[in-house]
């Protein structure tokens, strides 16, 4: 699925990291889920995926429940997207909640929330609406277990963990770009310790972390969303992984 921040093309690597403690009794919770890019690919038929964003969790809700892409549209023109981003930011109702999440999402430049219709691209022959209906209905038709996924809509603090369950957490950076809401790093790295003192096995995506988490993964990618003094502009970023560091994986 189109997602800012999506660890699709991290996938292969990071999945089998995230996954190694898991095991028949074991829940999988994906606590950032978006664009489930990470949670689709994980085999295990006990998983959660928990999203703050009401919308975004409705599409999921919305394919699971149909089994498939149901009424999704494969089309979504210039006039609907900014339509229906003005009824979204009216909260007019007009149109079901898993539709803005397709459009505010999928149908966005970069896959960031309504940040502006991804128009076709004549210079490289590119239907980027077209792209992301294919590229979610592939991503759809190979989610393992999907009928099994619990899709919970809310914040990573307000879900109840088990000792022993594995989560892996692919927050709002520090930094970076805001979503939707603010988002309060301190907090959450203040979360992670707490529940991990738990027996709580959490892995968390991001650039940097406080002194007493390791990195246990990373990976050099381009960042086509990045900012320089110069403005927006491709960046060489290190993605990692990190554990706390009193916690034995």
């Amino acid at each position: 699925m189109r997602y800012a921040g999506s660890k699709r093309r991290f996938a292969k690597d990071l999945v089998p990291v995230i996954t190694r403690r898991l095991n028949a009794e074991t829940l999988f919770v994906d606590m950032f889920c978006g664009g489930c890019n990470i949670l689709s690919d994980v085999d295990h038929p006990k998983k959660q995926g928990v999203e703050l964003n009401k919308y975004v969790l409705s599409l999921w809700q919305y394919i699971k429940d149909n089994n498939g892409m149901g009424e999704i549209p494969k089309s979504v023109s210039e006039e609907m997207y900014y339509d229906i981003k003005r009824n979204y930011q009216n909260r007019t109702n007009k149109y079901p909640d898993w539709l803005i999440g397709y459009v505010g999402a999928c149908c966005s430049y970069g896959g960031a929330w309504f940040n502006g219709y991804a128009k076709f691209n004549p210079n490289r022959n590119e239907d980027h609406i077209e792209e992301a209906y294919n590229g979610l209905e592939k991503q759809v038709q190979n989610f393992k277990y999907l009928s099994n996924t619990e899709f919970l809509c809310g914040s990573y603090d307000e879900v109840s963990l088990k000792p022993g369950t594995v989560v892996y957490c692919d927050p709002p950076y520090a930094g970076t770009r805001k979503y939707e809401s603010d988002f309060d790093n301190n907090a959450f790295w203040d979360w992670v310790r707490r529940e991990c003192k738990r027996g709580v096995y959490v892995y968390v995506s991001e650039y940097d972390a406080p002194d007493d988490f390791k990195c246990i993964w990373s990976r050099v990618k381009k960042d086509g969303m990045g900012t320089t003094k110069f403005g927006v502009g491709q960046l060489d970023k290190v993605e990692k992984l990190f554990v706390y560091d009193s916690q034995e994986f």
